[in-house]
Protein backbone atom coordinates (compact mmCIF):
# COMPACT_ATOMS: atom_id res chain seq x y z
CA UNK A 1 0.00 0.00 0.00
CA UNK A 2 1.18 3.74 -0.74
CA UNK A 3 0.77 5.85 2.52
CA UNK A 4 -0.30 9.32 2.10
CA UNK A 5 -1.85 11.72 4.38
CA UNK A 6 -4.85 12.63 2.26
CA UNK A 7 -5.18 9.01 0.41
CA UNK A 8 -3.81 5.17 0.48
CA UNK A 9 -3.95 3.18 -2.37
CA UNK A 10 -4.58 -0.25 -1.78
CA UNK A 11 -4.61 -3.69 -3.50
CA UNK A 12 -7.43 -5.88 -2.94
CA UNK A 13 -5.53 -9.19 -2.40
CA UNK A 14 -8.12 -12.29 -1.34
CA UNK A 15 -7.99 -10.69 1.90
CA UNK A 16 -6.15 -7.83 3.72
CA UNK A 17 -6.66 -5.60 6.74
CA UNK A 18 -5.45 -1.72 6.35
CA UNK A 19 -5.79 1.04 8.79
CA UNK A 20 -6.24 5.01 6.95
CA UNK A 21 -6.89 7.74 9.18
CA UNK A 22 -8.39 6.49 11.99
CA UNK A 23 -10.57 3.48 10.36
CA UNK A 24 -9.38 0.00 10.15
CA UNK A 25 -10.49 -1.89 7.17
CA UNK A 26 -10.64 -5.76 6.64
CA UNK A 27 -11.89 -7.61 3.55
CA UNK A 28 -12.02 -11.01 2.05
CA UNK A 29 -12.92 -11.82 -1.97
CA UNK A 30 -15.11 -15.16 -2.14
CA UNK A 31 -16.43 -16.75 -5.11
CA UNK A 32 -19.87 -16.77 -4.34
CA UNK A 33 -22.67 -15.95 -6.79
CA UNK A 34 -26.18 -14.16 -6.18
CA UNK A 35 -27.03 -11.22 -4.00
CA UNK A 36 -28.26 -13.03 -0.84
CA UNK A 37 -26.41 -12.39 2.41
CA UNK A 38 -27.28 -11.97 6.44
CA UNK A 39 -27.07 -7.91 7.08
CA UNK A 40 -24.26 -7.28 9.89
CA UNK A 41 -22.98 -4.03 11.37
CA UNK A 42 -20.43 -2.39 9.86
CA UNK A 43 -20.48 -4.55 7.25
CA UNK A 44 -21.08 -4.29 3.37
CA UNK A 45 -20.94 -6.42 0.07
CA UNK A 46 -19.99 -5.62 -3.18
CA UNK A 47 -19.62 -7.14 -6.64
CA UNK A 48 -15.63 -7.81 -6.77
CA UNK A 49 -15.42 -7.69 -10.29
CA UNK A 50 -17.13 -4.59 -10.84
CA UNK A 51 -14.86 -3.14 -8.06
CA UNK A 52 -11.61 -3.94 -9.26
CA UNK A 53 -8.48 -5.13 -7.69
CA UNK A 54 -7.22 -1.85 -6.79
CA UNK A 55 -8.56 0.85 -5.02
CA UNK A 56 -8.53 3.97 -2.97
CA UNK A 57 -8.89 5.50 0.57
CA UNK A 58 -9.90 8.93 1.26
CA UNK A 59 -11.44 12.11 2.37
CA UNK A 60 -14.13 13.61 0.51
CA UNK A 61 -13.53 16.23 -1.96
CA UNK A 62 -15.59 19.10 -3.42
CA UNK A 63 -17.17 17.78 -6.75
CA UNK A 64 -17.04 14.09 -5.38
CA UNK A 65 -20.19 12.47 -6.99
CA UNK A 66 -21.89 9.28 -5.71
CA UNK A 67 -24.92 7.10 -6.69
CA UNK A 68 -26.82 5.85 -3.44
CA UNK A 69 -28.08 2.24 -3.89
CA UNK A 70 -31.95 2.37 -5.13
CA UNK A 71 -31.59 5.48 -6.79
CA UNK A 72 -30.67 6.12 -10.58
CA UNK A 73 -28.36 8.61 -11.24
CA UNK A 74 -25.06 10.03 -9.02
CA UNK A 75 -25.90 12.88 -6.98
CA UNK A 76 -23.00 15.54 -5.42
CA UNK A 77 -21.73 14.06 -1.74
CA UNK A 78 -22.28 17.86 -0.49
CA UNK A 79 -26.04 17.22 -1.44
CA UNK A 80 -26.03 14.11 0.30
CA UNK A 81 -24.36 14.87 3.40
CA UNK A 82 -26.94 18.20 3.46
CA UNK A 83 -29.96 16.17 3.01
CA UNK A 84 -29.01 13.50 5.61
CA UNK A 85 -27.78 16.31 7.98
CA UNK A 86 -24.80 15.21 8.15
CA UNK A 87 -22.40 17.80 10.44
CA UNK A 88 -20.05 20.24 8.17
CA UNK A 89 -17.31 19.08 10.61
CA UNK A 90 -17.71 15.43 10.12
CA UNK A 91 -17.84 15.68 6.59
CA UNK A 92 -14.05 15.83 5.89
CA UNK A 93 -13.75 13.25 8.41
CA UNK A 94 -15.61 10.24 6.61
CA UNK A 95 -13.26 8.58 4.59
CA UNK A 96 -14.46 7.30 0.79
CA UNK A 97 -13.53 4.13 -0.69
CA UNK A 98 -13.12 4.57 -4.66
CA UNK A 99 -12.38 1.96 -7.63
CA UNK A 100 -8.93 2.47 -9.28
CA UNK A 101 -10.98 4.16 -12.29
CA UNK A 102 -11.79 6.89 -9.16
CA UNK A 103 -15.47 6.34 -8.67
CA UNK A 104 -16.51 6.29 -5.67
CA UNK A 105 -18.25 2.81 -4.07
CA UNK A 106 -18.23 3.39 -0.27
CA UNK A 107 -18.65 6.18 1.89
CA UNK A 108 -18.34 5.66 5.53
CA UNK A 109 -21.67 5.71 7.63
CA UNK A 110 -23.58 5.90 4.69
CA UNK A 111 -25.22 3.42 2.10
CA UNK A 112 -22.78 1.99 -0.81
CA UNK A 113 -22.91 2.38 -4.41
CA UNK A 114 -25.94 0.95 -6.70
CA UNK A 115 -22.77 0.17 -9.38
CA UNK A 116 -21.47 -1.79 -7.35
CA UNK A 117 -23.81 -3.42 -5.60
CA UNK A 118 -24.18 -7.80 -5.47
CA UNK A 119 -26.95 -8.44 -8.61
CA UNK A 120 -27.40 -11.60 -10.30
CA UNK A 121 -24.28 -11.59 -12.37
CA UNK A 122 -22.16 -11.44 -9.49
CA UNK A 123 -19.60 -14.37 -9.08
CA UNK A 124 -17.20 -13.00 -6.34
CA UNK A 125 -18.13 -10.95 -3.63
CA UNK A 126 -15.92 -8.30 -1.43
CA UNK A 127 -16.53 -8.32 1.85
CA UNK A 128 -15.92 -4.71 3.33
CA UNK A 129 -15.67 -4.43 7.01
CA UNK A 130 -14.51 -1.33 9.55
CA UNK A 131 -14.15 -0.29 13.18
CA UNK A 132 -12.82 2.46 14.79
CA UNK A 133 -9.38 2.32 14.47
CA UNK A 134 -7.26 1.76 18.23
CA UNK A 135 -5.18 -1.29 19.18
CA UNK A 136 -7.79 -4.11 18.64
CA UNK A 137 -9.40 -2.94 16.15
CA UNK A 138 -8.11 -4.23 12.95
CA UNK A 139 -7.92 -7.91 14.83
CA UNK A 140 -11.64 -6.84 15.62
CA UNK A 141 -12.71 -6.64 11.76
CA UNK A 142 -12.17 -10.73 11.25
Amino acid sequence: AIRNPQSLDVLLNKSGKETFAKLALSWQITAKSGTAFTPKPKTEYFDAAKIGLKITLRHWQPGDRFQPIGTNSPRKLQNLFTNLKVPQAERHQRIVATTGQGEIFWIEGLRISERFKLDNSTRFRLKWQWRGASQSAVADCE
